[in-house]
């Protein structure tokens, strides 16, 4: 009689079904069911699918090369586990799991449940990646927080607070919804980043489509109405590597362009040490920078929110950021214990 599988054994299994993407319903229904039965296992599951995608682009990196060395000792320990019988695995996929294994168990979970819901928080300069019931995958930028809850029906997402970017799992009959403010993101199969911003929401597409829906006086709305004063739908305007701007209140077109090339935030800065800025306005720029601020905070006065700024910074250095921005622009950078005023220089 074979024994049942640990869960270090349980996040290869998913990870390798999960990625070669031959998952049915049934092994989705068992998955629901094996994540459902420990907090911890999303995002053990979730770390795993991050190290496999990072095999490929980095394999020759030091750091992987280090840790392969670790990961084979592992791998010719488990060699007779069930996982490894089931089918012929290259040795460059057998190193690539065992790195999964020895990230996943490092990590912890902030999940917390409430009211049937599923709550996903991270702290300021923190990033997760969770993977979510459906086999999706969630990476949660730093301080931001989601919460997802599954129907039969529907799989619904809510975007509180920050970034977050998504790799849904194809399921036609099950449509895969994330609200921010009164904007409702709707995609089937694709990956994109949906960004709450103090002034708007912003939708990068990797890959896919998306519809992005509106609420209105009139009721919801997909359509847009461009600078150029056309109105188009979302779904048509949206192409992969471009990225829209929605407000969280108010009109469209109230903030400048409406769609455009993905900018710093939205997919060459996704998990990098370094964020960009291209002719981004100073409000917004401080906002990315203090998702990554750990002691103290950039704080913008309103009559400099709007100075468009360009720039490569370091992740949570807010005191460099501000002394670029005082040299660069009419603006005095205030240093306090716990925040950096900038205002216009009088």
């Amino acid at each position: 009689m074979t024994a049942p599988l640990s869960d270090e054994d349980m996040v290869v299994e998913w990870c390798l079904r999960l990625s070669d993407g031959t998952m049915s319903p049934q092994d989705r229904e068992r998955l629901h069911d094996w994540l459902a039965g420990d907090a911890t296992r999303g995002e053990r599951l979730g770390a795993a699918l991050a190290a496999w995608d990072a095999v490929e682009a980095d394999a020759d990196a030091p750091e992987m090369l280090a840790l392969r060395r670790e990961a084979l000792g592992a791998v010719h320990r488990a060699g007779q586990r069930r996982w490894l019988r089931t089918a012929f695995v290259s040795p460059s996929v057998l190193w690539a799991i065992a790195a999964a294994l020895l990230l996943t168990l490092a990590l912890g979970s902030l999940l917390w449940r409430q009211d049937g819901r599923d709550e996903y928080r991270t702290a300021i300069g923190e990033r997760r990646v969770i993977a979510l019931a459906d086999g999706s995958r969630l990476s949660l930028d730093a301080n931001s927080v989601v919460t997802v809850a599954f129907t039969a029906q529907r799989r619904n997402v809510v975007l509180e607070r920050g970034r977050a970017r998504f790799k849904v799992a194809k399921d036609p009959l099950r449509p895969f919804a994330v609200r921010s403010g009164r904007n409702m993101i709707v995609a089937t199969g694709t990956e994109f980043s949906v960004e709450r911003l103090s002034r708007e929401v912003r939708v990068a597409l990797f890959e896919g489509r998306v519809a992005v829906l509106r609420d209105t006086p009139q009721g919801q709305t997909s359509e847009i109405v461009r600078r150029d004063g056309r109105s188009v739908t979302a779904e048509r305007a949206l192409t992969p590597g471009y990225e829209i701007g929605l407000p969280v209140a108010g009109t469209i077109g109230s903030f400048g362009p409406v769609i455009g090339p993905m900018g710093g935030g939205g997919g060459e800065g996704w998990g990098a040490e370094q964020i960009s800025f291209t002719s981004e306005t100073l409000g917004t720029a401080a906002e990315r920078m203090n998702r990554y601020a750990e002691r103290r905070r950039v704080v913008v006065d309103p009559g400099v929110a709007d100075v468009r700024i360009s720039g490569v910074f370091n992740v949570g250095d807010v005191d460099a950021f501000a002394q670029a921005i005082a040299a660069t622009f009419p603006v005095d950078a205030t240093v306090a214990d716990t925040e950096i005023r900038l205002s216009r220089r009088r």
